[in-house]
């Protein structure tokens, strides 16, 4: 049985005037497999070394112009079909089945996973140019994979450009903004021990306190003080990424998610609750100012 809104929900394809005039064979089956495939083996910018699963798509073999605009229209020929299919749904013809609908979107899935599988290797070699330490090799597959299947449904296979040129563009548009954002965060996350005590008591501290904070002979008294406030995983957690512990080198959220066996995004729950702890210890620290004041 189809879910309702499956059969609610349009059809998103890509129109072409094959679709009404060219025999069905012709759009589903291709008389030689191999055309389908490019004889050259990928460039060097794209081949992938290093070891690992994603090595592994070496053995992928590459689309040639005619087997991409081949699988690009069976696939949204199959969409097409069911589309129309979907619509005799909605309307309650006798004649429309369910079953069908639901195995042409089957297979036009199984024609785009094929796409994307050929194309990997565009988005692991342009993940490699933007991965850095605060951003995440992984990270930027799980984002660019995403960005590829989008670009997939969304390429016009008519008009004559590869799909390797505008999957290229479409990823790092994408990535230059989600580097962008990373950075912001980042920014605002990592800092060295002097700024995250100005940041927890910036709100509420007045001039007095923060000249306080920085004299280093009161630095260790006042650590030792704001530790008591944390449990054992948030002080692991400040100590690591504020740069408190020795030699003040500052962690990623991978890395403290390593360390202490959570997800990246547990420890910045960890982070976020320790950070406001921090905030209602400065708010008394005012008031021990207020008092000897």
């Amino acid at each position: 049985m189809i879910q309702t809104d499956m059969i609610d929900s349009p059809v998103f394809y890509i129109e072409h005037e094959d679709f009404s005039s060219a025999d069905e064979d012709s759009l589903l089956y291709c008389e030689s497999v191999d055309s389908i495939y490019s004889d050259r083996i990928a460039s060097e910018e794209l081949a992938i070394d290093g070891g690992g699963d994603y090595e592994l798509l070496n053995d992928l073999p590459l689309l040639s112009p005619t087997g991409e605009t081949f699988l690009f229209r069976k696939m949204n020929y199959l969409k097409c079909r069911a589309e129309k299919v979907r619509l005799k749904l909605v309307s309650g013809e006798s004649t429309a089945d369910e079953e069908e609908f639901a195995n042409l979107l089957a297979d036009a899935e199984a024609v785009r996973n094929h796409i994307a599988e050929c194309n990997l290797r565009l988005v692991i070699s342009i993940s490699r140019k933007f991965s850095t330490s605060s951003c995440d090799f992984d990270d930027l597959m799980s984002e660019g994979n995403e960005i590829l299947l989008k670009a997939i449904d969304k390429f016009d296979f008519s008009r004559g450009f590869r799909f390797s040129t505008y999957a290229t563009h479409s990823v790092q548009r994408h990535f230059y903004r989600y580097t962008q954002r990373r950075h912001k965060r980042n920014s605002t996350e990592v800092r060295s021990t002097v700024e995250l005590l100005n940041e927890v008591a910036e709100s509420e501290a007045d001039a007095a306190i923060k000249q306080w904070v920085q004299e280093e002979q009161r630095m260790t008294a006042l650590i030792a003080r704001m530790a008591e406030r944390l449990d054992e995983r948030e002080r692991a957690v400040v100590t690591g990424r504020f740069g408190l512990g020795h030699g003040g080198s500052v962690k990623t959220l991978r890395e403290l998610a390593g360390d202490l066996n959570l997800s990246k995004e547990r420890v910045r729950q960890l982070q976020m609750a320790a950070v406001d702890k921090l905030r209602d210890f400065f708010d008394e620290l005012h008031s021990e100012f207020a008092a000897v004041s």
